[in-house]
């Protein structure tokens, strides 16, 4: 169906359908209503001809397709035309595709900064071996044959007025109207019942189903880029909220690429501190030789090429926040000093005599087991235990494979060029959701980058353009076969990779890893021990089994 996508800042905000005739200007009578002082109050219209559809100028200053100012000219499909701080792209539809449809009714965009209130639903209707989607644009939608529904239903079963959905407290209620053949949920007749997202609602032989809500972003750390309609980063959300008004240090713990610096920003956004600086470290990029002038600043003439002072980390975040990522990389001689650091609050640069209070709230990430560490005698218990006063855990993408699709989509509007508006099609889409994902959310944004490039032809991006820089085949089930991937690992971190991932494969049986991999038994079982692997790839079959085997831990 031909629609107008309309974008602002490079997100699509919103899709409409277009009729015979769609106004488009600042006026509230205007089909779409945008506020945009830069508008007319009525700026332009899209109507239908024989020859297809038109953009008609109503503002007598001419409106812009692509680069020129026109009173009239014919629409292609992917033309542009800018509104002001907003774009619409024009898109003619194709008859193969999935058809979005706007409900009628003026459609008004609110205000930068005015509450959204619900999230968008959206119903995907299945009528006569075809399908669409419907935008939910208002509270209550009815559907029936009629042609004064919202939601017309072509159906020989379906009644004139056979049914309406409502939004009550922000869940949708189905009603049935009356109809005579009825309304099933899920196979049951109903006359009033709550309609869930993913089930099924039977009118006659069509078929309407609830969409989850379309989460663009989460609340809170939502303007730091975290994306997720996932329960358990939900929860990550909630805590980020109720810690980031505490002055008690953070550390968040996740694998990289999982997005831990994004969770540190949010967590300095929303603390009282959010005016003074955040000042990033990644302790695992600084030589060892520079890491403490780099935390903690040097007096001139410190050492060799200390030609003036310069102040550490620790000054520049004062009354602000500290970022120390990959903080198990800390060098163990440095440690104590950190410790002095958080237990006292004053830094000694360098070369100087005396030391320097800082007022300075620390957030710190890692990748490795904390705790392993400080088994093997690598990183000091009590600076764990002054570190971790609040562990916050970010899941791998593989724990939340729901966000696959919600980032990829939004990676893809971000990467692709001026004017191209592509779509991953539902066999790329599936194809990512059978992956693994061993790099997490990075390696998600590489691959959907790689993707536009090698789709082809035409704006659908197929499941032959989705690779994976391991080069697996990630066609369903394929998540299931482990295959290391190797992304500037450290050799203890390849190790740890190599039995995390063979322990999977075997359903934790070690005797298999030592096989496998032609390690000691006695190494295996020390190195699962040491990082905290002893239940990985276990369930109540492999531990029975195991036993059986006679393989056990020790």
């Amino acid at each position: 169906m031909p629609e107008l996508a309309f974008f602002r800042r490079g997100e699509e905000l919103l899709r409409v359908a277009l009729a015979d005739r769609t106004t488009v200007g600042r006026a509230p009578e205007c089909d779409v209503s945008l506020p945009d002082p830069a508008l007319s109050r009525l700026q332009a219209r899209v109507e239908r001809r024989a020859e297809g559809f038109f953009l008609v100028d109503l503002s007598g200053r001419g409106t812009r397709l692509g680069q020129e100012a026109v009173t009239e000219a014919s629409l292609a499909d992917g033309a542009e035309i800018s509104l002001g701080s907003w774009r619409a792209l024009f898109r003619a539809g194709d008859a193969g595709d999935a058809e979005t449809t706007g409900v009628p009714g003026g459609t008004s965009v609110r205000e930068p900064g005015q509450v959204l209130g619900p999230l968008i639903a959206r119903l995907r209707v299945r009528e006569r071996g075809r399908e669409r989607l419907v935008t939910l644009a208002s509270d209550t939608v009815t559907l029936g044959k009629d042609r004064s529904n919202d939601l017309v239903i072509d159906d020989p079963y379906v009644s004139a007025r056979h049914l309406r959905l409502e939004r009550r407290s922000g869940r949708w209620y189905a009603r049935d109207l009356g109809s005579t053949n009825g309304t099933c949920l899920g196979g049951i007749q109903i006359a009033d019942a709550e309609l869930p997202p993913g089930a099924p609602l039977a009118l006659g032989d069509a078929e309407v189903v609830l969409e989850p809500p379309q989460c663009r972003a989460a609340p809170g750390p939502a303007a730091e880029g975290i994306l997720s309609c996932d329960p358990a980063m939900r929860q990550l959300f909630e805590l980020v909220e109720r810690v980031a008004t505490a002055e008690v240090a953070v550390t968040i713990l996740g694998e990289t690429g999982t997005g831990k610096e994004l969770v540190a920003r949010a967590l300095h956004r929303l603390s009282p501190r959010r005016e003074a600086a955040f000042i990033p470290v990644n302790c695992s990029a600084i030589a060892e030789s520079l890491i403490e002038s780099e935390l903690f600043g040097h007096e001139k003439g410190a050492f060799s090429g200390a030609d003036r002072l310069r102040k550490g980390a620790f000054e520049e975040a004062d009354r602000g926040t500290i970022f120390l990522d990959e903080i198990g990389e800390l060098p163990l001689d440095l440690q104590p000093k950190l410790l002095r650091t958080l237990e006292l609050g004053e830094v000694k640069r360098v070369g100087a005599s005396r030391p320097i209070s800082v007022d300075v709230r620390i957030v710190a990430a890692t990748h490795r087991d904390l705790r392993a560490q400080v088994r093997a005698g690598r990183f000091r218990e009590d600076l764990y235990y002054r570190l971790c006063v609040v562990p916050l855990t970010v899941p791998p993408l593989r724990a939340r494979r729901s966000d696959v699709r919600l980032l990829a989509e939004h990676f893809l509007s971000r990467a692709a060029p001026r004017g191209l508006v592509p779509r991953l099609s539902e066999e790329a889409l599936a194809r990512m959701e059978a992956y693994d994902w061993p790099g997490n959310v990075r390696q998600l944004k590489n691959a959907v980058q790689r993707a536009l490039l090698f789709r082809g032809e035409g704006l659908s991006i197929p499941a032959s353009a989705v690779t994976f820089e391991d080069a697996r085949s990630a066609a369903p089930g394929a998540g299931d076969d482990d295959t290391l991937y190797v992304r500037g690992l450290t050799l203890e971190e390849l190790e740890r990779e190599a039995i995390r991932l063979s322990l999977r494969r075997h359903h934790g049986k070690r005797a298999a890893v030592v096989r496998e991999l032609g390690i000691a038994k006695s190494t295996v079982m020390k190195r699962i021990a040491q990082w905290g692997l002893r239940d990985e790839g276990r369930d109540g079959g492999a531990l029975a089994a195991e036993d059986g085997d006679g393989d056990g831990d020790e």
